[in-house]
């Protein structure tokens, strides 16, 4: 089988392709993207904006998004696109990393999109980040612990969801009918992505998070050490999203009380490398707020053996058989909740190594990116 996967997001297709390579009924993988934006994920074949990117490029990018709330970037990434898609021929599966997947003009989107389609045969629909469905779903529902519930709380935070607001746009949902036409089935990433899809005919279920975990090597703080490594990881484009306010009040209380036993690293807007090697010293990994499962970065950590605070709700835990608290820490929109497990997980080091062990644990046994292969090759296979 020859594979095609286009875009990504927080390494998803990356990991998959690596998997994918252990596969003996596959034959060749080709990763199309950007790099997943400043984290620079390896493609093979890239859409990343060049002169979007160049001092003057940047310039007029800022001058026009502030004026117009559009990025001119979506033409390079088009004509970008264009190009390389005259040799992407006859391969046996295309699967879409998301109904947005090269995040160009929605009219160019779907010209490669259906030339593509012509070209090569079953597509695939990932449900990954959000997407029209997801949207959809949970404007409808906003009990559900989302991305959406600072804004459904605070109508003042639109600006920072110009993202998410592009998914409400005709031409968005124009693109998201045609690929959910053409596509053989649509698959979950995470917890967050199933409600949404599980009553669509073309779903399929949930295939777990893929992770490379033979790259990863436990890096837990020496045991002789006193002091307690935290670290925080910072994307500005999606701060509010992932309630990362939460965290630095909760660090701040934390800060005060613990000045001598902690240290604290920030990593902001960093390529995904260099975020690698600076998480790479703490004991605990504080992730993100709202949402019920874990993403790429909390998985490594978690294979890394953290105490990681992320996503873990009920759902998840229902999903796996897991107890509350038994693989990593459901991180709360409530910041008397997280600074006392804070400091439950500072001031008992032998809790946190069994944590973390029992963290590595379910990490290579639900997301070894080459058992993920295994079950994304079944479904591929299923549909013919």
């Amino acid at each position: 089988m020859r594979i095609l996967l286009i875009g990504d997001y927080s390494g998803l297709h990356s990991a998959l392709k690596k998997g994918l390579l252990h596969h003996p009924a596959i034959k060749e993988v080709v990763l199309v993207g950007d790099g997943d934006k400043f984290k620079d994920f390896q493609v093979d074949v890239s859409l990343r904006p060049k002169w979007a990117m160049s001092p003057w490029g940047t310039f007029f990018r800022k001058a026009i998004h502030k004026v117009c709330r559009w990025d001119i970037a979506e033409l390079e990434i088009g004509w970008s696109g264009k190009q390389a898609f005259k040799n992407l021929k006859d391969f046996d599966v295309v699967q879409l990393i998301n109904d947005r997947p090269l995040q160009t003009v929605p009219s160019w989107e779907r010209r490669l999109l259906k030339r593509l389609f012509a070209q090569n045969k079953r597509v695939f629909l990932l449900s990954c980040g959000i997407d029209v469905f997801g949207l959809q779903y949970l404007i409808a529902h906003p009990e559900e612990i989302s991305l959406l519930q600072p804004l459904l709380d605070n109508p003042a935070l639109k600006s920072h969801y110009d993202y998410v607001e592009v998914y409400r746009k005709k031409g968005v949902r124009k693109t998201q009918r045609l690929i959910v036409e053409r596509c053989s089935a649509i698959i979950a990433s995470d917890m967050d992505y199933v409600n949404p899809n599980k009553h669509h005919p073309k779903y399929v279920g949930l295939l777990p998070h893929p992770v490379v975990v033979d790259d990863i090597v436990s890096s837990a703080s020496p045991e002789n050490t006193n002091t307690v490594c935290i670290f925080l990881g910072i994307n500005r484009g999606n701060y509010i999203q992932k309630g990362i306010v939460y965290f630095e009040e909760a660090l701040a209380i934390i800060q005060r009380d613990y000045n001598d036993q902690i240290e604290i690293v920030v990593a902001e807007q960093l390529p995904y490398a260099r975020y690698k090697k600076e998480q790479e010293r703490a004991d605990i990994v504080l992730d993100q707020v709202f949402s019920k499962d874990q993403g790429y970065n909390a998985l490594e950590a978690m294979a890394r053996g953290k105490v990681v605070f992320t996503g873990a709700s009920e759902d998840f835990l229902q999903q796996y058989n897991l107890k509350e608290g038994e693989v990593c820490v459901d991180a709360k929109p409530n910041v008397a909740y997280l600074v006392a497990q804070l400091k439950f997980w500072i001031e008992h080091p032998l809790e946190r190594k069994e944590l973390g062990q029992r963290a590595q644990a379910f990490v290579r046994e639900i997301h070894d990116c080459k058992t993920i292969a295994n079950q994304y090759v079944k479904v591929w296979k299923s549909k013919k």
